[in-house]
């Protein structure tokens, strides 16, 4: 009888052991990497102080090769096993008014952008003419699913000519740093797998973490998708061949990603 159980408590350890190990493998760390997001509906920056009150913002995709994705978060930092906080800061930003307004008697559209690419994003993709105060912050994830996040959102205000590329310095009218704002979730969920027409692109990895935050603030985003042929809001076709990075920028990438 003692033998008939040694026997049983041994398979039942194996048993038990081989569970451990395929879920160790099924659920895999999550690590440091990119987070690439699309701006939802009821984004703004409050212009009140310039006299222009609150303007509301949509999104234009920084590059074709990230799909309509405006907003890239960068994980620095990767997450405790079993759970916790890393650190985390704005990589790039690009929107821009949903229609154009009137500044120092001029027509002008309003774009706001941050390029903390360190050169992997051409300026001349992703203009950002002054310097800034640095966007951080962190995300706690829990094994449940669910995470929270708290970052500080240091951005530049350029006003164009309307109907013309920001792309372009001639075309900018005047910029300044944009009011300081703070962009936070409590409870939002993730998945280690993408959700579905993510875009997939080596030089953003992801870490095994795909946030799907439910932003308090001015700044709401969901997950970014692949391009599927439109041309980036607010730009026209000819303006769009502007969006990929240049040969330097495909370079800084692949330093960064080996």
């Amino acid at each position: 009888m003692n033998r008939f159980f040694s026997r049983s408590f041994a398979r039942s350890l194996a048993v038990l052991a081989g569970m451990l190990i395929f879920f160790s493998l099924a659920v895999p760390a999550q690590t440091a990497g990119y987070d690439l997001f699309q701006t939802g509906s009821g984004a703004s920056v409050d212009l009140s102080a310039m006299g222009l009150g609150v303007v509301p913002l949509q999104g234009v995709p920084i590059q074709s090769s990230t799909g309509n994705t405006d907003t890239i978060m960068h994980r620095t930092q990767d997450f405790p096993t079993g759970g916790g906080a890393a650190a985390v800061n704005v990589y790039a930003l690009f929107m821009k008014s949903q229609s154009s307004v009137t500044f120092n008697g001029q027509s002008v559209d309003v774009y706001v952008t941050i390029n903390n690419s360190g050169g992997a994003i051409s300026t001349s993709v992703l203009p950002q003419p002054d310097a800034l105060s640095g966007s951080s912050g962190n995300v706690t994830n829990r094994k449940d699913g669910t995470f929270d996040s708290s970052i500080n959102v240091n951005a530049d205000v350029l006003f164009v000519k309307a109907g013309t590329s920001p792309t372009t310095p001639g075309n900018i009218v005047a910029s300044k740093a944009a009011p300081a704002i703070n962009v936070a979730s409590t409870n939002s969920s993730w998945s280690s797998t993408p959700p579905p027409n993510y875009p997939s692109n080596s030089c953003y990895p992801s870490g095994g973490f795909y946030p799907i935050p439910v932003h308090r603030g001015p700044h709401p985003v969901v997950p970014g998708k692949k391009n599927i042929g439109l041309p980036a809001a607010g730009l026209t076709p000819a303006q769009t061949t502007k969006l990929e990075p240049g040969a330097a920028a495909i370079a800084v990438c692949a330093v960064q990603t080996q």
